[in-house]
């Protein structure tokens, strides 16, 4: 047996058993000591453990000790928190779970591709297989992380085409007699319905105030979890107001007046953008086909014409 047959059969094998070893661990897992010790001690703490939620269960027995094999270093985890907070996760357990589902998708992808050629498809082991379970663990390793940036991508969009909509109606409060405070959570109940990204992150800025949070700070955390440019050029400009002491609703209307200039400047931009975005479909597949429409036909009189006059 050639030694990268033998290898492909060994990872199978790994991964199989692996799965059998997850599923037994999940279905049948080793009592604790210490739980054990606790029912003895409370009766009630079998009733408590019983009623546990399916979520909480799953993290425990399936997320952590996938998340636990291989432990990252404390920068990383906390630039992983950071996305996971941008992408709208502030779960204390989202590090944990993302970590497993990075471990999972690089672990399964494989797993599947070897199974679909060699069991499925009966192809032999060789190198073209060998290739497509590499490619393949690749895929499962950078899927997660792209999937990530573009929920980030996607967020910070919708809480950009958000903003101006809040700025105008956060000058209207501010200028209708309300404060800063009131006037962030009145906009954070009304952007409910319009776009409930930028309603939460406004309504943790106030409750964070509330708290008794300085307000600046409060401000610049609300810039930190979105990563929205516009955002905190907001908190920015509401900071040095706060600090310098100008008048609040000057500030805001004429900071709203230019986030309407570039909202429509970014309309025209992708308008811009179309016509040459355009230019890679109609290459590609429309003009393909309308050449084989319209030039097919007398293509093929010509070959005939050609072919009786070989004769």
């Amino acid at each position: 047996m050639e030694p990268s047959a033998l290898l492909l059969y060994v990872t199978i094998a790994f991964t199989v058993g692996s799965l059998f070893l997850a599923a037994y661990w999940l279905v049948a897992r080793p009592a604790d000591p210490v739980k054990t010790r606790l029912k003895e001690i409370n009766p009630r703490f079998v009733e408590e453990v019983a009623s546990q939620p399916l979520g909480a269960m799953v993290y425990d027995r399936i997320a952590k000790p996938l998340a636990d094999l291989l432990p990252p270093s404390p920068r990383n985890v906390r630039r992983l928190r950071r996305r996971l907070i941008m992408a709208g996760f502030v779960n204390e357990n989202a590090v944990t779970i993302f970590r497993a589902l990075q471990l999972a998708a690089a672990l399964l992808f494989p797993a599947i591709t070897v199974f679909i050629l060699v069991i499925v498809l009966r192809h032999p082991i060789d190198s073209s297989t060998i290739g497509l379970t590499v490619v393949s663990l690749c895929f499962g390793m950078f899927m997660p992380n792209f999937t990530l940036s573009r929920m980030i991508t996607n967020r910070q969009g919708r809480i950009t085409r958000a903003l101006p909509d809040a700025l105008d109606l956060m000058v209207v409060c501010v200028e209708a007699g309300l404060g800063l405070n009131a006037a962030l959570h009145r906009v954070g109940r009304e952007m409910e319905m319009v776009e409930p990204a930028l309603s939460g992150e406004l309504a943790v800025t106030n409750r964070e105030i509330r708290a008794g949070k300085p307000r600046d700070e409060a401000l610049r955390n609300l810039g930190d979890r979105t990563g929205v440019d516009d955002v905190k050029s907001l908190v920015a400009m509401l900071v040095q107001t706060d600090r310098f002491g100008t008048s609040i609703a000057d500030s805001l209307r004429v900071f709203a007046d230019s986030m309407r200039t570039k909202r429509r400047q970014r309309a025209e931009e992708m308008v811009a953008k179309a016509a040459i975005k355009l230019i890679f479909p109609l290459l590609l597949f429309i003009f393909p086909a309308l050449l084989i429409v319209l030039m097919g036909p007398a293509l093929i009189k010509i070959s005939v014409l050609f072919g009786q006059m070989s004769q």
